[in-house]
């Protein structure tokens, strides 16, 4: 972004700054997102940089990163059970009944 606008973004008179560090955060909470596949990964980043301006951003990055780790690999806790080999309740598809 900022190899592409870097004086930032103009809209009508004012010019919203391009924040390397908005960024670092989005990404972290991806990243924290996907691998534990939680949303609360977005609430607890909320609560520790206190960026309230970056509530938008970083929730659509950890819903779509949430969205495309679920699809490709289980998360780190159930890897972690299944590797240790510890007993776990079998997962239940959405409307199974038995």
């Amino acid at each position: 972004m900022a190899a592409w606008f870097p004086d930032g973004i103009h809209t009508d008179s004012t010019t919203h700054r391009i924040v390397p560090g908005g960024y670092a955060v989005v990404g972290a909470a991806a990243l924290s997102g996907a691998v534990t596949h939680t949303v609360s990964t977005a609430v607890i980043v909320f609560e520790l940089t206190g960026q309230i301006s970056h509530i938008l951003p970083v929730m659509i990055a950890v819903i779509l990163a949430n969205t495309v780790a679920q699809s490709l690999q289980p998360s780190l806790y159930d890897s972690i059970i299944r590797i240790k080999k510890l007993p776990y309740l079998p997962e239940l598809g959405w409307g199974h009944h038995e």
